[in-house]
């Protein structure tokens, strides 16, 4: 004991010699600083800044730290709490945090916060006082209170039931933690208010009215149904739909459901559903599972109603009928319902090749479509040859004409067509010489168009199957309001809606079968009318084509007799008229060959001319087109040289008369112009038939003139006829144009006062007449009783 006081003794003095005595070396605090910096960067010493930079700490001391303020804080704090407290860095916090934890189990670290055991037992406890206080917790309301997750809470809580909380947790529903009091409490108010329940009551309503658990509620509900101590059945499961239907009201329902669909057959959904059956279809399924329905959108119907349908469809397709199924079912089935029904009896029945179903509901038979469609046929035919005779140009297809040329060509062979084609030649250029005109002049063709006729034939038929692809018209037959007339005016009895879709469904095969009826019609009439149409050989053509082209040769030149601008006028009339006759002599020739000749060529209009343009071959079309198109001209030269090469490409054969026709044709007009001035009495025909006969007798010239031109051929006679015959030609013309305004007045105005006044200071009309009356014959006689002299013949 001695001993060791002594060495105290010792080691104080030397402790106290330590003090006193002076460093032989000291270590500044930045270079204290610096070498500890060095040992850290060297990892040689672990240790760690506070916050403010004047201490070291280390991760053990941060550790101890970490326990001690989570116990002094009852056994839960945030680590961003701790940062303050231990005053350093939230990294090294987080990092130590980790460690804890796995070192030490009964620690937890939830959202960023420290938990243990302690706390957790705290919290039960807590807990088991407020569940014993309300008979029942949810975990979302302790999650609000405690800011903790609900699956940390269940599974912290779950070990801890029946230990330090006295309650349970629902197996059904894990948020809500009640007591065996609280179970017994609602068992009891369950049994009590469902045992009270006589009819179809929604379960949702029961838990709304009377506060009742939801989970809890259904499955003692379901506890009690199935022990046999309710009397009733929850339909619908677990669902906001779940209704609990009593025994009594079940049996009183299956009662009304059966005899319902005994006497009738089917059974709405939605009747069921104003029985108080939530899900009628699953219903009527568990309620006849042996019985044979046909489950539609809003209604399920028997085998008995199918059967019935099935016959009448049966009695429809066997008779040639129609029938409509919704006069057959329930009038509460919808059109739709009634549509999926008919649709399955139609599969069963595997007929549906030979009927139509029109509006969802209408049993149509393939017969009676048929006989709809023979009630048009004779309106097709009289129809077709009505439009045939009107315009058949407008009927006729490239088709067609490929068609009908192709009857045409097989009818004689190639020897024939020869034979005839060397006879019609011989006779269109030996019949002048025959007549004995031998200084007669004609105009032969060339006829470059037979020249490779196959070639040129097979070119066309390819032509005409192109164009008529591109070009295909179809003809209209019938609107649909004229076909449902006419199917009402035969069908009785037919429902309107049938009527409609009846026409819909014919206008289509009907217009198809008018198309072939009209082809049927055109081939017919083209190959009896083609031997008709032939007769017009073409010897019949040239002559008439000669003479007018002789006639049009006088009269131009009997226009060059007048001015310029009366010979445009002159012109102009003649392209109008003669001209336009000659060129649809040559077009309803040609439309002969394609099927589209008119019976009286005066009816060809320029429209369809163009018509027949566009069915012609490339080499006869240029030349014809420009043909009509001088008819618009001002200029009878052009006309002529485009009649000329037109006459070339068709092989018409022009013969140009000499002097001798020449005086015949202008006798023969001569004699036809006074035969028509002998026998009217029109002052103004009158007098422009005078004017012109005066105008051929001076100058041995035809002219074809309108009557707007009178007044030039007037002025023209001045010096060609006698003074005395002028002035009572235009007397006469004055006269007559008094007449024409009195008469213009008298049809513009009316009974207007200012005509009478007007009148009153011209001549009277009756005055007019008398004295052109009295001067008429004596007009006349200058042609029909002409002198021997006049001013020309010197």
């Amino acid at each position: 004991m001695a001993a060791a006081w002594e060495e105290i003794r010792r080691l104080a003095a030397d402790f106290q010699r330590a003090q006193f005595a002076e460093a032989a070396q000291r270590l500044s605090e930045r270079n204290c600083i610096e070498i500890v910096a060095k040992l850290i960067a060297e990892k040689q010493l672990d240790v760690v800044h506070t916050l403010d930079g004047k201490e070291y700490i280390t991760p053990a001391q941060i550790s101890r730290e970490i326990q001690d303020e989570l116990h002094v804080c009852g056994g839960r704090v945030n680590i961003v709490d701790l940062q303050q407290i231990i005053n350093v860095d939230l990294v090294h916090i987080e990092s130590r945090a980790n460690d804890i934890v796995k070192s030490d189990r009964t620690i937890q670290l939830v959202l960023g916060q420290f938990i243990n055991e302690s706390y957790l037992d705290q919290l039960a406890e807590e807990i088991n006082d407020k569940l014993q206080e309300t008979g029942q917790v949810t975990i979302s309301e302790l999650c609000k209170a405690y800011d903790l997750p609900g699956d940390f809470l269940i599974q912290a809580l779950s070990p801890r039931l029946g230990r330090i909380i006295h309650g349970q947790i629902d197996q059904d529903n894990k948020g809500v933690i009640f007591t065996e009091a609280f179970v017994a409490r609602h068992r009891a108010r369950i049994r009590g208010l469902f045992s009270a329940i006589t009819r179809p009551t929604p379960v949702t309503n029961l838990i709304t009215r009377y506060g009742f658990q939801e989970q809890l509620l259904y499955s003692v509900l379901e506890e009690l149904v199935n022990t046999g101590r309710l009397k009733g059945t929850v339909v619908g499961g677990r669902q906001d739909k779940a209704v609990f239907v009593p025994d009594i009201y079940a049996r009183t329902q299956s009662n009304w459901v059966d005899s319902f669909f005994k006497q009738n057959g089917y059974l709405e959904f939605d009747a069921l559903s104003r029985l108080g059956i939530p899900d009628p279809v699953n219903y009527i399924k568990k309620r006849y599972k042996s019985t044979k329905l046909l489950f539609l959108k809003a209604a399920c119907v028997g085998q008995e109603i199918v059967d019935q349908v099935e016959a009448s469809v049966d009695e429809a397709i066997s008779s040639g009928t129609w029938v409509d199924i919704a006069t057959l079912l329930p009038s509460s089935l919808s059109i739709e319902d009634s549509g999926i029904l008919l649709q399955q009896v139609m599969r069963s029945f595997n007929k549906h090749l030979s009927t139509i179903i029109f509006s969802d509901t209408i049993v149509v038979s393939e017969k009676f479509i048929n006989s709809c469609t023979d009630l048009f046929r004779e309106l097709m035919h009289h129809k077709a040859e009505k439009e045939m005779k009107n315009n058949p140009v407008n009927l006729v297809t490239e088709e067609d004409l490929k068609e009908a040329s192709i009857l045409e060509n097989s009818s004689a062979n190639k020897k024939d067509r020869k034979d005839e084609r060397r006879k019609k030649a011989t006779e269109g250029s030996g019949s002048v010489r025959g007549g004995g005109c031998g200084n007669a002049r004609e105009i032969r063709i060339k006829k470059t168009k037979k020249k490779g006729r196959k070639d040129a034939e097979s070119d066309e038929e390819s032509q005409a199957s192109s164009t008529s692809r591109n070009k295909h018209l179809e003809i209209p037959f019938m609107s649909r309001e004229e076909i449902q007339d006419v199917l009402r005016s035969h069908i009785q009895d037919c429902p309107e809606e049938l009527i409609t879709e009846l026409a819909e469904h014919l206008i289509r095969s009907l217009t198809k079968s008018y198309q072939e009826v009209v082809r049927s019609v055109f081939m017919s009439s083209t190959s009896s009318s083609s031997g008709a149409s032939r007769r017009r050989t073409i010897k019949d053509l040239q002559e008439e084509v000669s003479n007018l082209y002789n006639n049009i040769r006088l009269f131009e030149k009997g226009t060059k007799h007048f001015t310029d601008e009366t010979q445009t006028n002159l012109a102009k009339h003649m392209l109008k008229t003669v001209c336009t006759d000659i060129t649809n002599l040559i077009f309803n020739f040609l439309a002969t060959d394609v099927m589209m000749a008119s019976e009286d060529c005066t009816a060809i209009t320029s429209e369809v001319r163009k018509k027949i343009l566009g069915k012609l071959p490339e080499e006869t079309r240029g030349p014809l087109t420009k043909l009509h198109t001088s008819l618009n001209g001002k200029s009878l030269e052009d006309f002529l040289l485009c009649l000329d090469s037109s006459a070339d490409a068709c092989d018409i054969m022009v013969k140009k008369g000499d002097k001798k026709k020449e005086r015949q044709i202008l006798f023969q007009h001569r004699q036809a112009l006074i035969e028509q001035l002998k026998v009217t009495e029109d002052p103004a025909l009158v007098l422009h038939l005078t004017s012109i006969l005066l105008f051929q007798f001076s100058t041995q010239c035809m002219l074809h003139a309108p009557g707007r031109c009178v007044p030039q051929i007037i002025s023209f006679l001045t010096t060609k006829i006698p003074e005395d015959q002028h002035s009572l030609l235009v007397k006469y013309q004055g006269l007559v144009v008094k007449q024409l305004i009195s008469q213009n007045y008298k049809i513009g105005q009316g009974d207007d006062d200012t005509v009478d006044d007007n009148l009153g200071e011209r001549e009277c009309p009756d005055t007019i007449r008398k004295e052109l009356q009295e001067i008429t014959a004596s007009l006349k006689d200058l042609v029909l009783r002409p002198r021997k002299s006049s001013v020309t013949e010197e």
